[in-house]
């Protein structure tokens, strides 16, 4: 930790949930940081593993003020409105607990405001570091990207795990869409910024490392409950017609090749002409989508990835199943209950598409 610190009005806001070891990470990182905020505000969702009991007991080693609140049952969205509700400063940096910061990271994020009253939003970077990687099924997402990171640019549509903004600009939006169940509150929050603002601007280099699941399951899981929520905010909806058209066409041209052939043999006694075509659609996207995880495959085992080149379609197939059933689980049950977001986007000019 530096001998003399630096400090901003800044307020540094970000929300938990049973996460011990990620609090602890947290707070050695932000102690760390080579501009300290005045203030962290802390929202708890109801841990019981003990995370609660350590935010109340905590001494910063630093001079900031540290506000800790809970709210059990509450979601994520909630929980940020929460804590920025809280913040009694104009400038809002935001992140999520369980990731990774290098020292420059807060200042990087927050010099901008403090240096142009003019502006209204940093679009922060984040990154995915090979060597935090836990698992094989890990290490096959990496290899799907040849970088697996966020560069920021002002337009880019920031997470909340690396953003800073001005309070009033949060009054402004309306917060966070609290009617969403847990995620894709920060994309919409991203979509209302830019739609209501052009003074925006960005720190392009990643120092937030995003930490990511040990399994294929929890992968599924995560691509689920991701995708559910942007179907309940009724985004995205070209992506979920796309993939799932592609996806249903790869799949199902097997079982409906066999029935149309069937029926050409026995039922109308000709050779399976139109069934044989069916299944050359079904082999010629299956063809594709191997072809273009050609270049993953190769980067995989660059990297040093384990296993054969059957991992990368598993995973890619796995996931995109799991992400289109949440897309429009979520879009059907966002008609109703989602009605509050759907509205603030459109009213923005936001489309669906």
């Amino acid at each position: 930790m530096p001998t003399e610190a630096r400090y901003a009005p800044v307020s540094l806001v970000t929300t938990v949930l049973n996460d011990l070891a990620g609090c602890q990470a947290f707070f050695a990182a932000m102690e760390a940081q080579t501009l300290c905020p005045r203030e962290i505000v802390i929202v708890d969702g109801g841990s019981r593993d003990g995370t609660w009991a350590f935010l109340q007991d905590y001494c910063p080693r630093r001079d900031y003020r540290l506000i800790v609140a809970q709210e059990v049952g509450c979601n994520v969205a909630r929980g940020r409105n929460l804590a920025i509700a809280r913040a009694t400063h104009d400038i809002i940096v935001s992140t999520d607990v369980g990731c990774q910061w290098d020292d420059r990271w807060l200042e990087e994020l927050a010099t901008p405001l403090l240096a142009d009253p003019a502006l209204d939003a940093v679009m922060g970077s984040w990154m995915v570091r090979y060597e935090d990687l836990p698992d094989a099924w890990a290490r096959v997402e990496f290899a799907c990207y040849p970088e697996f990171a966020l560069r920021a640019q002002p337009d880019s549509h920031a997470s909340s795990r690396a953003i800073a903004y001005r309070k009033r600009l949060w009054e402004q939006l309306g917060g966070y869409p609290e009617d969403l169940t847990l995620a894709a509150d920060d994309m919409v929050f991203a979509l209302l910024l830019h739609a209501h603002t052009k003074a925006v601007t960005s720190a392009p280099t990643p120092r937030c490392f995003w930490e990511r699941p040990a399994t294929l399951r929890r992968f599924r899981r995560e691509a689920e409950r991701n995708f559910f929520g942007a179907g309940e905010a009724d985004i995205w909806r070209k992506h979920g017609l796309l993939v799932g058209g592609r996806l249903l066409v790869e799949w199902l041209a097997w079982p409906v090749g066999l029935l149309v052939g069937g029926f050409e043999i026995w039922g109308l006694g000709r050779p399976p002409i139109g069934g044989g075509l069916v299944w050359l659609v079904g082999a010629g996207g299956l063809g594709l989508r191997l072809w273009q995880l050609a270049p993953a495959v190769a980067r995989y085992h660059a990297r040093g990835g384990r296993g054969g080149w059957w991992r990368l379609p598993w995973f890619e197939y796995a996931v995109k199943w799991a992400a289109l059933r949440g897309y429009w689980r979520g879009w059907w049950s966002g008609r109703q209950r989602c009605a509050d977001c759907r509205v603030r986007l459109r009213r923005a000019g936001v489309s669906p598409w």
